[in-house]
């Protein structure tokens, strides 16, 4: 069945609209955070989140891109199935994730009962209704996007409160586990959230098939977005890896974006449509796509260019050394973005093998180029070799999009023209005036 491409345009909209809000809610709680807790607890926090993310991924079978790649995905049967497999597989996480946590403290010289709260997510994410997912396969952008913001507004509140009354550790710890109850409590405010246990075998085999390949791109993405945060919380101090996590988590907005506009618009958008059928839906969700890369990469080098400004204004002196750990990050989230956008039309094609390939050989890229970044030139070196990643990934998805013949080629060649152009332009304009670099600091750090 063809779906009318029209409307594109305003689903774009829509999604950055509200993760606009969101990423203004998120980085005001990345201030608030760096402002009443130290360094240090926010390294742990960097600590603790990359490997709650990391057990979160353990089997993970694709519940929402199964309901939205199959056509009966809506259906009462398939939902509760899946929604028995999510279940089941949260309380399976979350019973590991608490076996994990002596062996974790130790390793990271972090307090076990910090783990062993965090190890709670699990089992109470894996508790929300499917229902969120048939939003996205129905393209109610506009419906979820509001769910999603809803959710965020209360944790950002929540969080707030615990640091303001705490300031501690603990604080951050409990409104993690506090943000994820909050979303799957309100999943059950949408339309036509009933779940019940239920075990069908063929829907259940179907979604393991499926899902397979999507398990092992999720766990390889998952390592290959968090290994620097593993490996650099294991050889350099808390307090550095804090200073880190500030900018890290500042790159890793338009990244998400990115990611939200592909499985929420172009994945339902070209998912299960004949091959002619999707020639002529790429066609309509090029020329948003176009417009969004263009605008996300040239604010991406726009921001590169004046990160140590932003950090010298937003953040106290503890946090100076983020200045160009985030010039350098933004820099390589150019690629990021585009990949992201890309790797949709690669599920959206049925092949997740491919979209599996790129990110197991991201993850071996990094692997490499981290600790060889880190004992030539530091963390600066650690650093560069995350940017440099995110360019190569984009080469390995672009390999995968070539085979099925899917790809926005020169839509993509122009956005990162205008974003290099940019930032060249702002470092001459800068040195110029005297007005200092952005990168300065970089090639002494230690």
């Amino acid at each position: 069945m063809t779906r009318a491409p029209g409307g594109y345009f305003a689903k774009f909209v829509w999604t950055a609209g509200t993760f606009v809000v969101s990423a203004a809610l998120k980085f005001g709680l990345n201030v608030t955070l760096s402002y009443l807790l130290a360094p240090e607890i926010l390294g742990v926090m960097v600590v603790v989140n990359a490997v709650r993310l990391g057990v979160e991924l353990l089997t993970d079978v694709g519940i929402e891109q199964n309901i939205v790649h199959h056509p009966d995905g809506a259906e009462r049967a398939f939902r509760d199935t899946a929604w028995t497999l999510q279940l089941l597989r949260g309380a399976l996480l979350s019973l590991l994730f608490a076996a994990a946590a002596p062996f974790l403290a130790r390793a990271y010289g972090i307090d076990v009962r910090i783990f062993l709260l965090a190890a709670l997510s699990p089992v109470i994410g894996g508790a929300h209704s499917t229902a969120i997912f048939v939003l996205v396969k129905q393209v109610e952008v506009r419906r979820r996007n509001l769910f999603e913001l809803a959710c965020e507004v209360l944790a950002f509140a929540v969080q707030v409160a615990l640091a303001w009354w705490l300031r501690s550790v603990w604080a951050p710890v409990i409104g993690l586990v506090l943000a994820v109850a909050i979303r799957s409590a309100l999943s059950y405010a949408l339309p036509d959230p009933g779940q019940r246990l239920r075990f069908d075998r063929v829907v259940a085999g179907r979604i393991i098939r499926f899902g397979r390949w999507i398990a092992i791109t999720s766990l390889v993405m998952y390592a290959a977005t968090n290994l620097d945060r593993l490996y650099l919380g294991r050889v350099a101090p808390l307090a550095l890896l804090g200073i880190y996590g500030i900018a890290r988590a500042i790159a890793e907005l338009p990244t998400t974006l990115a990611r939200r506009m592909s499985y929420q618009i172009i994945f339902p958008a070209l998912a299960g449509i004949a091959t002619d059928d999707r020639r002529a839906q790429m066609a309509a969700i090029g020329r948003s796509r176009t417009a969004l890369a263009l605008g996300v990469c040239a604010s991406l080098a726009g921001a590169a260019g004046i990160a140590d400004v932003l950090i010298r204004v937003i953040y106290d002196p503890r946090y100076a050394a983020a200045s160009w750990m985030l010039a350098v990050l933004l820099l390589g989230a150019v690629f990021a973005v585009l990949s992201n956008l890309n790797e949709a039309l690669l599920l959206s094609a049925g092949q997740p093998f491919y979209s599996s390939v790129a990110n197991v050989t991201r993850l071996a890229t990094l692997a490499l180029l981290l600790p060889t970044g880190y004992a030539v030139a530091g963390f600066g070196g650690a650093v560069g070799a995350v940017a440099a990643t995110e360019l190569l990934q984009y080469g390995y998805i672009a390999v995968g999009l070539h085979r099925v013949r899917m790809a926005f080629w020169r839509e993509d060649a122009l956005a990162i023209g205008v974003a290099m152009l940019l930032f060249v332009a702002i470092l001459l304009v800068r040195a110029h005036l005297g007005l200092g670099d952005p990168l300065a600091g970089w090639g002494n750090a230690a």
